[in-house]
């Protein structure tokens, strides 16, 4: 019986942090040390940015999003 090596994810490590602005940050740390922010939107804003064609409730629209993609 041979043994298979487990897959090695890319080790992401997470926090939020809320910053002197007020908004909030969601920022990932890489396993080679590596930064990424995201800034917190509002999400019924940012499905009409994201090309939104009906109005409703937030998750309706990210729904149809997400299937149109």
């Amino acid at each position: 019986m041979r043994l298979k090596s487990k897959k090695v994810g890319v080790g992401l490590e997470i926090k939020s942090f809320v910053g002197r602005d007020c908004r909030s940050y969601i920022v990932f740390r890489t396993g080679r040390g590596s930064f990424h922010v995201f800034a917190e939107v509002e999400a019924k804003e940012a499905a009409r940015q994201c090309g939104a064609t009906s109005e409703g409730n937030t998750r309706t629209m990210w729904e149809a999003i997400w299937r149109a993609n």
